[in-house]
């Protein structure tokens, strides 16, 4: 006897869910946006919790393979398993705090050191120019020369009127804690992803039961080998680039500060961060820190100039294959269209996180339909 189904039954509780957000939109006012910030603003914790967790699980699962042994009873492994997370979360807030401690009030009085001596550096500046170009025409030297001057007048006008040095560190304090609502949150949000990464396997157990219980087996093994893919991307080129980036601060820390360079842990940060990007990055990083130095010191920017492109030849032949291996499987013209997209709508971070997701669509959508249409025409190619 054939089993009585109703089609489509499984898109009432989406259109019940549509229907009650028109009503609520409709009805009380609030906008589209302002409803998802409502529910953003209950369940941010939540995230924060789970994107936590989701950057220290594999460090956590690194200490348990060498800690947790096979024989071990259930309640040792919970043990082990609580004081493992306490360990990672130990180490990574002391790095977190050695960091605040160590480069912060250098980028602090780096800031207040170039808004109050910016005229003077733009007049050294000057200076080298006229004497280094001097063996050609005048007028051109002048003309530069008067182009700076300018500068340094519109500059120091501006910052007259909008900059005050006395509470530069204050701006840059608030920007790193970020505000009272962000702390709260990101605290319980560390709460949530002890929770998490104590529990991570049942949590992906009861996912998965829930999977099976709605979805066909079909549709829910499609889904859990689809859901794997896009946690390796993710987990490969977040990690791996996190990684790098620390790489090349150190890198750039234990050479350019001996060197004596101008602004030096700033530039180390400004580099790592923008290494992150791929392609791209590097070069949106290194212009800005050149000029910085270039007012300064010219000869400094010469030799920040050989840094750099000795610190990418290293990055890109030996550090990036050894910590990436270019596993993220799209070809750098996808990779620079994600990058575009993700600056567009997200600036840095949608930068950064625009080549996993232009990934993630390529192996979800493209890739299967491709795959799907070669084989409905029986092509092998």
């Amino acid at each position: 006897m054939k089993k009585f189904r109703i089609r489509h039954l499984d898109l009432i509780p989406i259109l019940l869910i549509a229907f009650l957000l028109f009503k609520l939109v409709f009805t009380s006012g609030m906008s589209i946006a302002g409803i998802f910030s409502t529910l953003y603003s209950c369940v941010s914790y939540f995230i924060y919790g789970l994107v936590i967790a989701y950057f220290l699980s594999p460090f956590v699962s690194v200490l348990e393979r060498r800690v947790i042994k096979k024989g071990d009873s259930e309640k040792a492994k919970n043990i082990k398993r609580g004081a493992v997370i306490a360990a990672v979360y130990v180490i990574a807030l002391g790095i977190i705090v050695a960091f605040v401690v160590s480069v912060i009030p250098a980028i602090v009085s780096g800031i207040s050191d170039f808004v109050e001596n910016f005229p003077e550096y733009l007049a050294n500046l000057q200076n080298w120019v006229s004497a280094t170009l001097s063996f050609i025409s005048p007028e051109i030297v002048g003309y530069i020369s008067a182009l700076l001057s300018d500068v340094a007048a519109n500059f120091t006008s501006w910052a007259a009127s909008n900059i005050d040095v006395g509470k530069v560190g204050g701006v840059v304090t608030h920007a790193v804690s970020g505000s009272a609502k962000f702390a709260l949150n990101f605290t319980f949000g560390i709460a949530v992803s002890i929770y998490f990464l104590h529990g991570k396997e049942k949590l992906i157990k009861s996912f998965k039961r829930f999977m099976y219980a709605v979805m066909s087996e079909e549709k829910t093994n499609t889904t859990i080998k689809y859901a794997r893919q896009i946690n390796r991307i993710f987990h490969d080129f977040i990690l791996s680039k996190l990684v790098q980036a620390f790489v090349v601060f150190v890198l750039g820390l234990l050479v350019l500060v001996p060197l004596g360079i101008y602004f030096a842990p700033v530039i180390s940060l400004v580099l790592a961060i923008t290494n992150m990007i791929p392609y791209i990055g590097p070069w949106i990083g290194s212009i800005p820190c050149i000029l910085l130095v270039l007012l300064y010191e010219p000869i400094q920017a010469v030799i920040l100039l050989v840094f750099i492109l000795i610190l990418q030849l290293i990055d890109n032949t030996y550090i990036g294959p050894k910590i990436m291996s270019n596993r993220v499987g799209i070809s750098p013209l996808l990779a620079i269209v994600g990058i575009g997209i993700g600056g567009t709508f997200g600036g840095i971070i949608g930068m950064f996180v625009g080549v996993p997701v232009v990934a993630v669509i390529k192996l979800v959508f493209y890739d299967n339909f491709i795959e799907k249409r070669l084989k409905d025409k029986k092509i092998d190619i």
